[in-house]
Parts: C-alpha cells; sequence; structure tokens
C-alpha cells in the first residue's frame, strides 16, 4: 500500500482552440502534497481547477510537464500506468456492454491471469457488499445509473489494486443515490484496507467520506487538512467560500483587536496588524435580532428559505451585501423586515485583504 508524494508538479497543454490557439494553458501550477495510506483523500474545487489532471497524473495517464510522483518514495513519473498497481473509477462507468456484470467485475484479475477459486469467493464478497449479487447475470444496459456506478467501483477493488482512483464517480447520479453510494464507498474502502483519492466538485460529498480534503484553485493545491481543520481554520478566502460558504465583511482596521465595518465596532478574536482585513462568519453562528440594536450590523430579510433541516435567512445590508444566517429553527423575523446581526468573537475567521477580493472569493 503506497504513500504518495507529489513534489513541485506542473502540466501544461498548448491549446487548439481557434481563440486561444498556441496558448500555453497551465492545468496544475507546482502543487505538493502528500497522501498517507489507508486514508479516503478527496480532490475538491470548482470545475476546470486540475483535479482531474492532477488525478491522471497520479494514475500515469498523463505525464507532468515539471515535477516528480513518489509511490513509498520511487519515482514513478515515468512509470507505465499498468505497472502503478491502481484501480480506477471513472465518471462513465466505461463497462463493457458485451460482459455481464460478473465477467465485468472479474475482468481484471482474469487478463492478469490471477483468477484462482480464492478469487472467485472474493468477487461474489464484493458484489454481495455492493448489493449486486443476486444481477451477476445482468448486463450494464439492464441496470440503473446507480448499479452501474456499483458495478465499476466492484471491478476496482477485485483487481486487488491497494491504491483507488476515482474521477467524479457520483457525478452523473441523482442526489438520493449518490449520497447512499457515497457511504458505500468509504465503507468499501475501509472494509478492504484502499488508499482513495476522490476527484469531487461537490463540498458535502467531499465533507461525509473525506480523511483528509485537498483544496484546489486554478491549478493550485491552496490546502490540505481534515473537513473539521478546514471548516474551523481555512487558510484563505477561497477555502472559506468553498467549504461550507461564509459571510464575508470588508474592514477597517482601529486598533490591533477592533475592526470598522460601516461604523459598527466589531471585536476581533486576537490582535492583527493590517490596516484592512476581511472578516468570515459562518451562516451558523449568525444572529439575528428583531430589535435593531445600534452597535450591531443592521439589514433587511430579502429571502427566507426553507432547507428541511434548518432555516436560511437571506440578509441584505445597507451597502448590498447579502449575508445568510442558518437557523435550525425558524426566527420571527419576516421577510421585508428590519433587522440586525451580530457573532461572537471566537467565530470571527480573519484574512488579510486581497487587492481584488472577487476574484479571490470566487472559483
Amino acid at each position: 500500500m503506497p504513500n504518495i508524494e507529489l513534489k513541485k508538479i506542473t502540466k501544461t497543454f498548448t491549446s487548439i482552440n481557434e481563440a486561444t490557439k498556441g496558448e500555453i494553458i497551465t492545468a496544475v501550477d507546482n502543487a505538493s502534497l502528500k497522501i498517507k495510506k489507508y486514508s479516503y483523500n478527496t480532490l475538491l474545487g470548482p470545475s476546470g481547477c486540475g483535479k482531474t489532471t492532477l488525478l491522471r497524473m497520479i494514475s500515469g495517464l498523463e505525464n507532468p510537464t515539471e515535477g516528480k510522483v513518489f509511490f513509498d518514495k520511487k519515482d514513478v513519473t515515468n512509470m507505465p500506468t499498468q505497472e502503478r498497481d491502481i484501480g480506477f473509477v471513472f465518471q462513465n462507468y466505461s463497462l463493457f456492454p458485451h460482459m455481464d456484470i460478473w465477467h465485468n467485475v472479474s475482468y481484471g484479475p482474469i487478463v492478469r491471469n490471477k483468477f484462482t477459486k480464492e478469487t472467485e469467493k472474493y468477487i461474489h464478497s464484493i458484489l454481495k457488499m455492493v448489493k449486486l449479487d443476486e444481477r451477476a447475470k445482468a448486463y450494464p444496459n439492464e441496470l440503473s445509473g446507480g448499479m452501474k456506478q456499483r458495478v465499476a467501483v466492484a471491478r476496482a477493488i477485485a483487481t486487488k489494486s491497494p491504491l483507488m482512483l476515482l474521477d467524479e464517480p457520483l457525478g452523473a447520479l441523482d442526489v438520493r443515490i449518490g449520497t447512499a453510494l457515497r457511504y458505500d464507498l468509504m465503507k468499501l474502502v475501509k472494509k478492504y484496507k484502499l488508499t482513495a483519492i476522490h476527484v469531487t466538485h461537490n463540498q458535502e460529498e467531499a465533507m461525509t467520506i473525506s480523511d483528509n480534503i485537498i483544496m484546489m484553485k486554478r491549478g493550485k493545491v491552496i490546502q490540505s487538512g481534515s473537513p473539521k481543520e478546514i471548516y474551523k481554520n481555512p487558510n484563505s478566502i477561497f477555502s472559506a467560500y468553498f467549504l461550507g460558504r461564509c459571510n464575508f465583511f470588508q474592514c477597517e482596521m482601529i486598533d490591533k483587536n477592533t475592526a470598522n465595518f460601516q461604523g459598527t465596532i466589531i471585536k476581533l478574536p486576537k490582535n492583527y496588524t493590517r490596516k484592512k482585513v476581511v472578516l468570515g462568519v459562518r451562516g451558523e453562528k449568525i444572529h439575528i435580532n428583531n430589535i435593531l440594536k445600534r452597535e450591531n450590523i443592521q439589514g433587511t430579510i430579502e429571502f427566507i428559505n426553507f432547507l428541511g433541516e434548518k432555516w436560511q435567512y437571506i440578509i441584505r445590508l445597507s451597502d448590498g451585501t447579502e449575508i445568510s444566517a442558518l437557523k435550525r429553527t425558524p426566527h420571527k423575523a419576516k421577510i421585508r423586515q428590519k433587522v440586525s446581526i451580530s457573532f461572537y468573537a471566537d467565530n470571527i475567521l480573519i484574512f488579510n485583504k486581497p487587492k481584488d477580493f472577487e476574484s479571490e472569493k470566487s472559483v
């Protein structure tokens, strides 16, 4: 089971698009990271940020323009894919339409001349685990999308490869099936003691299945850590906004532990030396007050959304900023009502104010 390390990986392409033909496009930009064995990792970021390209370089389907890939300290940068001992799960399933489920799943061991009676028992156990043991004789065109994806996962596990790479494996499924299958994936990886690297742009998916999240933006690795670590301690405005969303207040510092937001004085949880800062507050930490307190930020309720297990209140401030407050129970405030909002200093995230705030926040 390999520990994986990427050292200063860069991948560039020459554009063939008519409008940008000949331009050099950087898909992955000087990315370095370490992945521990037996862990479930997600590459998380918006479409086009370089997640899939990075995954393909780990698999050997793409060669880096610069940098090195190591498995257990062995340089595999130029090693062919078939020699890296990996299982790959694609978004589009890539099943053999002329083979039934049993032969799709057992294909890897058969072509590697590793099919034995023990392998047969192993494949039976995998099909049972993915709840397809009774459909072993069915063909792909007889299965639903969720079933096909479970077959693809079972086929990857059947190779007994210690490393599983998953490229948007749940992206083509509806929400209910995708949610159920994400837990199945996590259980399978843990049961068979695999290392998984899973590409997704779905933050909820990443939060629920990951031991480690690798945040990416515009080809760069922005932050790596557990879901809890990144959620509670994002190292950038982008991480705070993309993972779990966040409300932002652009402020001028008054002194080392006090900031001014549109005339409202905000106490900070620690001393800060920059003149301009951006304060971040998660929606669940925003308090709504019907009484218009002068010492609090004021705004107007624009929308109230029922999200099942919680209520979302969209509050528009005087400068047009929209704040999202999340509540477990409905608040007395009504649409178009003026309210004031507050939050505790301990719930504030502090960031240096960038030259272009919208660009920093955007995907």
